[in-house]
């Protein structure tokens, strides 16, 4: 998970109020819970020490009632400059929470996330496609378009002679030209958006045609899914089941891409063989006091972390978000005048952020010491201390 979007906010000095609540709309008392939970949570705060401006902030947003019904959640994050994050989350959160410090706590809207594929869905025929620009947890739905290739000689007719199949000719021109439409729209999108998948529903015909029209990178990210169409009479549970099952494929294909590498480049730590076969290390370590070591350094590429919402492990950190330590006596070892003990979560996804690096969540995959791993930007000397 890129966590660039998240990088004002984590890196931002603080103090910060972060706020996850179920906002769900489930009767006609939905919009009255969703006051009262904001009552309860801001007296928490208050009890905790936040900021009156960043209270105030979020008196101003915080009790009202989403636009999006059923079961969601909501992550509100504010400072005293003012809200920072307000994002609906596509389940409630595992629990209410509320929380006040000089880091922001970010996990859980991690949590929630750490899912999400960002992807396009094309509903074609042989006049043109409704396009939608979506992410896989995104409450609100995608944005969405429409692109219609402007022929309209679209059918075939049973006959023969020579006028039968001149308007063949010019039946197959216009599936091309209207392909060729739809090919230039998701070329754009493609090349703006940067979905992780396309998925290409509906005519056959157009379909093929499609394909032929399609750019090199459109047609590297093409994934066919059966059942939908752009016109009423589509089975949608069922569309929508496909849907689900090929994003689902697009996620264990990243991780699995993930660990993989991960597996591969930590057999090397462990046994001291570096990449080109020689003495060294490979490009991962494992454990909280290598990983905040390679975070501290700048090595780290990609995180991977066996999330546990139970953990009440603490890091130690400074004022730069690099400055992160399993000790205190180690951050004062580095210059740190006066570290603060923090959430390790918070202390990691911090440093993560200010360092442009990303996340993965993982469960029985990898074994990792701690469980926590990184695969790095590169390996030296000091990648296996």
């Amino acid at each position: 998970m890129k966590l660039d979007w998240l990088k004002p906010v984590a890196v931002d000095p603080g103090p910060h109020v972060a706020v996850y609540a179920d906002v769900s709309r489930n009767n006609e008392t939905g919009a009255h819970e969703i006051d009262l939970r904001w009552r309860d949570a801001r007296d928490g705060l208050s009890a905790q020490g936040a900021p009156s401006a960043a209270l105030e902030a979020l008196d101003e947003v915080a009790g009202e009632p989403v636009e999006v019904g059923g079961r969601v959640g909501r992550a509100l994050v504010a400072s005293a400059q003012g809200v920072e994050l307000d994002v609906l989350l596509p389940d409630p959160p595992l629990r209410d929470e509320a929380t006040t410090g000089p880091v922001a706590h970010l996990m859980p809207l991690v949590r929630s996330l750490a899912d999400d594929v960002r992807y396009v869905l094309v509903e074609l025929d042989r006049a043109g496609a409704d396009i939608t620009v979506s992410r896989s947890d995104s409450p609100r739905g995608g944005e969405k378009r429409t692109v219609e290739g402007g022929h309209d000689v679209l059918h075939k007719v049973p006959g023969g002679g020579w006028s039968a199949l001149r308007y063949q000719r010019r039946v197959e021109d216009s599936w091309d030209h209207n392909a060729g439409a739809v090919a230039d729209a998701l070329a754009d999108l493609v090349r703006t958006e940067h979905p992780e998948v396309v998925l290409l529903t509906g005519d056959v015909k157009a379909a093929a045609a499609l394909r032929d029209k399609a750019a090199k990178p459109v047609l590297e990210l093409l994934a066919e899914v059966p059942g939908g169409s752009r016109h009423a009479g589509a089975k949608e549970d069922a569309f929508a089941a496909a849907v689900a099952q090929a994003l689902e494929v697009v996620r264990r294909r990243r991780r699995d891409a993930l660990v993989d590498e991960f597996e591969q480049e930590i057999g090397r730590t462990r046994s001291g063989q570096g990449p080109d076969g020689t003495g060294g290390a490979g490009r991962a370590v494992e454990g909280m006091r290598a990983v905040v070591g390679a975070l501290s350094r700048g090595q780290v590429r990609t995180l991977l972390l066996r999330d546990d919402p139970s953990s009440d492990l603490r890091l130690w950190i400074g004022d730069d978000p690099t400055q992160v330590a399993t000790t205190a006596e180690d951050l004062r070892s580095m210059g740190v005048g006066d570290p603060l003990e923090v959430r390790a979560d918070a202390a990691l996804l911090r440093a993560l952020a200010a360092t442009d690096a990303e996340i993965e969540l993982v469960a029985e995959r990898p074994v990792m010491d701690g469980g926590v791993g990184a695969v790095l930007r590169y390996a030296d000397p000091s990648t296996a201390g």
